[in-house]
């Protein structure tokens, strides 16, 4: 029987860098592959910090624009998803123990935790800049089930990426792809979870 759900929190629950090129295309030419790149690995594991990832990626494209422009454009790409906020409150109105596993950098989450409050939805959360490793890794999410207290039969976890869901898999964990609220919710039911 699942009585825990973990959620990843890049675009399941917020938007995450896909698409922050967008709203800086009229000063540098950008693309999504231009910040998905090793320094981002350092970034998630908290080997270095945000200033220091945006001069980095600064140097290696020669781009003219302010470190704070960047970091503003990242920011305003951190947006709630349509209808999964909806879904985390039912789930804890019904009872289940929610945990959030993701990989994430630190000044990021204090800004979308400033935003948008939302740690409080979560029994316990682990991100990697806390704990120097990362998804896919089984490491980390062994370490999020010993956090929550729960046997890997008993957890659903919920992800946009299908090397995290192999690696939850593998670990007994049930699993779903995240493509849409509407769909989660749907994929929810079919679990015979209560929302």
């Amino acid at each position: 029987m699942i009585t825990t759900i973990i959620f990843d929190l890049s675009d399941v629950y917020l938007h995450g860098v896909v698409g922050t090129g967008k709203h800086i295309k009229s000063k540098i030419k950008v693309s999504d592959a231009d910040l998905l790149v090793y320094e981002l690995d350092q970034l998630l594991l908290g080997e270095i910090t945000e200033d220091e990832y945006w001069n980095l990626i600064k140097k290696r494209h020669s781009w003219e624009i302010p470190v704070n422009e960047l970091k503003r454009a990242v920011r305003k790409n951190f947006r709630e998803i349509k209808g999964t906020r909806k879904i985390i409150d039912k789930l804890n109105q019904n009872g289940y123990r929610l945990g959030l596993l993701s990989n994430h950098v630190k000044e990021w989450i204090e800004y979308c935790e400033i935003k948008y409050k939302y740690h409080h939805l979560f029994h316990k959360y682990i991100y990697s800049y806390e704990v120097g490793f990362a998804k896919p890794s089984k490491k980390i999410f062994k370490l999020i089930l010993k956090k929550l207290r729960v046997k890997p039969q008993e957890c659903l976890f919920i992800d946009d990426d299908t090397k995290n869901i192999s690696t939850a898999k593998k670990l007994g964990i049930k699993t779903i792809h995240f493509t849409s609220s509407v769909e989660l919710k749907k994929k929810l039911i079919e679990h015979k979870i209560k929302i």
